[in-house]
Parts: C-alpha cells; sequence; structure tokens
C-alpha cells in the first residue's frame, strides 16, 4: 500500500522549520488547512465581545515518516489547558458509546486484572470508568488538571500531563498503580 501526501502548499508564507513531536522528522506535509481559529474552550466574557478576539492557523501537518498528524505549537499547551470547559461526561450517549466499547475491546482482547487500559487525553475519565468496573486496571494522562480532577474523584488514576514528552515519562514515575504490560492504548480525543 502506498500512500501520497501533498506538500504544504507554497503560498502558505515563509518556511519555519518544525518537527515532528513523535520522531522529530521535519514537517512537510499538509493534511488539511482549516484557515484561522479562535482558541477552543476559551469563552469571551461579556465585556470581552468588542475586542479582538485572537485568531490561530488550523493548518494541520502530517508527518511523512511516522503519519502523526499535528498543528505547529501557537499556544502553549498549559495555556489552553489552564481552566478546560469541556468534560466528555456531559454527553451520556458518549458515555453509553464509551461504555460499549469498553465491553467489546475487554471481551475481544480478553483484558482483565493483569492488563493496563490507558487512555491520552483521558478528560474527566468517561472512558476508564467502564474499563476499571470491568475489573480492567487504569491510567489516564490529561493535561486539564480542572478535568483531571474529576476523574481522580471518579477513583480513575490519572497523571496531569500537556505534552507528549510529558505523558509519556509518566510511565516513568513512580505510581502506586502496579504497570502491567500494556493491553490498549486508546487516542479517543484531540
Amino acid at each position: 500500500m502506498s500512500v501520497h501526501l501533498p506538500e504544504a502548499s507554497a503560498d502558505a508564507g515563509p518556511r519555519i522549520a518544525v518537527r515532528c513531536r513523535l520522531c522529530g522528522d521535519a514537517l512537510e506535509r499538509s493534511f488539511v488547512d482549516l484557515g484561522m481559529s479562535p482558541l477552543c474552550e476559551s469563552f469571551l466574557a461579556p465585556g470581552q465581545l468588542d475586542a479582538m478576539e485572537p485568531y490561530f492557523p488550523l493548518h494541520v501537518l502530517v508527518c511523512g515518516r511516522c503519519f502523526l498528524v499535528q498543528l505547529k505549537e501557537y499556544v502553549s499547551p498549559e495555556h489552553i489547558f489552564r481552566e478546560y470547559a469541556y468534560f466528555s461526561s456531559y454527553s451520556t450517549s458518549w458515555v453509553a458509546h464509551a461504555k460499549r466499547y469498553c465491553e467489546a475491546v475487554t471481551k475481544r482482547l480478553g483484558l482483565g486484572p493483569d492488563s493496563l487500559a490507558v487512555e491520552l487525553a483521558s478528560n474527566d475519565g468517561y472512558l476508564l470508568q467502564h474499563f476499571a468496573g470491568l475489573g480492567v486496571p487504569v491510567l489516564g494522562v490529561e493535561p486539564a488538571a480542572n478535568v483531571a480532577k474529576v476523574a481522580i474523584d471518579k477513583g480513575i488514576p490519572t497523571r496531569v500531563a500537556c505534552s507528549a514528552i510529558a505523558s509519556w515519562a509518566c510511565f516513568l514515575v513512580p505510581t502506586n498503580i502496579t504497570v502491567p504490560p500494556l493491553a490498549t492504548v486508546s487516542l479517543m480525543k484531540a
């Protein structure tokens, strides 16, 4: 199978060398350019409605080496996730879907107490609570501390980490969880 990825558009302005967050290769391939957008989950107070709102490029790139799809970093993750407003558990249909997914994956892969379900960008534990309920040990990694606290309050072991490096570092830091061989990783949130 071959995959053709178009070059980033020539009219996108001067090229700034950007490296893949996973493998470090140069990012030169455009996945989709969605124009300009304000930051996600940033809401304006009534007094800010007539002020200029910052917009940032949503030009999504894909690494030609490892195929990780990503954006350039214009705003630090710490700023974006300081007080995040989206909680996955607000959607009852999404939580019901997550429960069915966990039941199906647990059965199909034969997961149990010797497995570990890890979710990056685990939000408020909407998914991992179902694996835990099925007897599968879990670990969440969530960039937003206010959202991670909800998961922790539900009894879902969760580490707060904003970057890919910090996320993977969670596995290197001693924890109260015995980390058996990895059973499944779910990357469900952007």
